[in-house]
């Protein structure tokens, strides 16, 4: 959608209206329904109050599980799809959580592997048709990132593009795809991240679902209320200061902030590309432990330690000495 020059406001009424768009009209909730989330203190159980009987079942089951019932053929991917579109599409509209939808991408992706399943009988990779959220610092290709930036609403990180379309793709992004995921939305964060609530001028401020009088904390607070209302199991987000920590320990469920560059931070938008001294990393946020463990060893099965070096192949690592390896380091991180 082409967002038209005017104030800042207009331009983020719009965008939130494009966002409302994207959901399907028999997932959208009646003015009834959206007046009693609004004045209910505690929303945790409202998404589940609007999904069908199977499609609460799925959406009950922490992420092990789901991947175990997908690959023994008990759910398809499609159908999981379905549950995990239609959950943070409710989400949205009593929680303002999300910054980009396409679920239209993810049921197409989820169609394609459930053809791929059916025709090899192997699955595609240890995330086979499990809907992963992402922070909107991750890059996909063809969906915009924001970082709550009203400014860079319709662009590239500020950068217009003719093709109204990002071309980049995060590592983490083309790893989670490689291994069989879908993405389907992303979701919010404060305004230059660095902030232990989130609000921003584009969506306003998302509160704790459990207490709606509370801070659902921050930076990657999307994701940890989206989970908190039923709507995801599992999400990547970004951490320096306590980003995955502080809103899970908020919510009541699972996160993990790995070491910096265990999981590759290659190609993630940022507010201070480039700087090192507070390095950011990547991390995760589960409704259970086993979510965090799936999601971690899915990542490493992709080698990341060796392609961290792909850039520099006649490099040698083992040959080196300290001050040269930094050297090397320093180098990486500034691409």
């Amino acid at each position: 959608m082409s967002i038209p020059s005017s104030n800042w406001q207009t331009r983020a009424a719009e965008k939130r209206k494009s966002l409302l768009a994207s959901i399907r009209d028999d997932w959208k909730l009646s003015p009834e329904d959206l007046a009693k989330a609004k004045s209910q203190r505690d929303i945790s159980g409202v998404v589940p109050e609007h999904l069908e009987a199977v499609e609460a079942s799925i959406l009950a089951k922490d992420a092990p599980d789901i991947v175990s019932h997908l690959k023994d053929g008990t759910y398809s991917a499609l159908q999981v799809t379905t549950a995990f579109c239609k959950a943070p599409a409710i989400a949205y509209q009593v929680g303002d959580c999300l910054h980009e939808i396409f679920f239209d991408q993810a049921l197409e992706r989820a169609k394609a592997l459930h053809a791929g399943f059916k025709e090899t009988g192997t699955v595609s990779g240890p995330l086979y048709g499990l809907p992963i959220n992402l922070k909107d610092q991750f890059h996909i290709k063809d969906v915009y990132t924001t970082m709550g930036y009203v400014g860079w609403i319709g662009s590239n990180l500020g950068i217009k593009d003719p093709n109204h379309a990002h071309k980049i793709e995060s590592h983490i992004t083309t790893g989670l795809l490689s291994l069989g995921a879908v993405l389907c939305c992303k979701t919010g964060l404060p305004q230059t991240l660095l902030f232990g609530e989130t609000k921003n001028n584009i969506i306003g401020e998302t509160l704790n679902p459990h207490n709606q009088n509370l801070s659902c904390g921050g930076s990657s607070r999307g994701k940890d209320a989206l989970q908190a209302l039923g709507g995801s199991v599992l999400g990547v987000g970004t951490n320096i200061g306590g980003s995955v920590r502080i809103p899970a320990a908020f919510n009541g469920i699972f996160s993990l902030k790995p070491t910096p560059e265990r999981v590759l931070y290659r190609d993630v938008a940022n507010i201070n590309t480039g700087q090192n001294t507070y390095r950011p990393t990547v991390g995760f946020l589960s409704t259970s432990v086993g979510g965090l463990e799936l999601a971690l060893r899915a990542a490493f099965s992709t080698k990341p330690w060796e392609q961290q070096w792909c850039r520099f192949p006649s490099v040698k690592m083992s040959s080196m000495n300290i001050g040269a390896r930094l050297k090397v380091v320093e180098q990486l991180q500034s691409r």
